[in-house]
């Protein structure tokens, strides 16, 4: 099983980054119901899963290069500085993140990265 080398110099496999972006894709749909229902607690959920997906980035190298990651960053950073935003933005968003999340899992299903 091939893996991907993070900036310690561990091998994590690759089906382990791959059931992350599996998880990822829960923890971006949270998001859609949190904006429907108004929880005040919705800025502070999407700064932290900020925070998991820079610090995704500087461990594993191969992230940092790959324009997928850079467009869930980018979805999410959006969501964060647009908290007004309908939630037909919210929901179009959110699925758009989704359908990157599965991109980046099937990526590492079939990678030698």
């Amino acid at each position: 099983m091939s893996g991907v080398v993070t900036i310690t110099g561990q091998v994590v496999r690759n089906d382990l980054v791959k059931n992350y972006f599996h998880d990822l894709v829960n923890r971006f749909f949270k998001i859609l119901p949190m904006r429907e229902n108004g929880e005040e607690s919705l800025q502070t959920y999407m700064r932290s899963l900020r925070v998991e997906l820079i610090g995704g980035k500087g461990l594993i190298p191969e992230l940092k290069v790959n324009s997928s990651y850079l467009t869930l960053m980018a979805i999410l950073e959006y969501l964060i500085d647009t908290p007004d935003c309908t939630v037909s933005d919210v929901r179009r968003e959110v699925f758009h993140a989704i359908s990157v999340c599965n991109k980046l899992e099937e990526y590492f299903t079939v990678a030698e990265v």
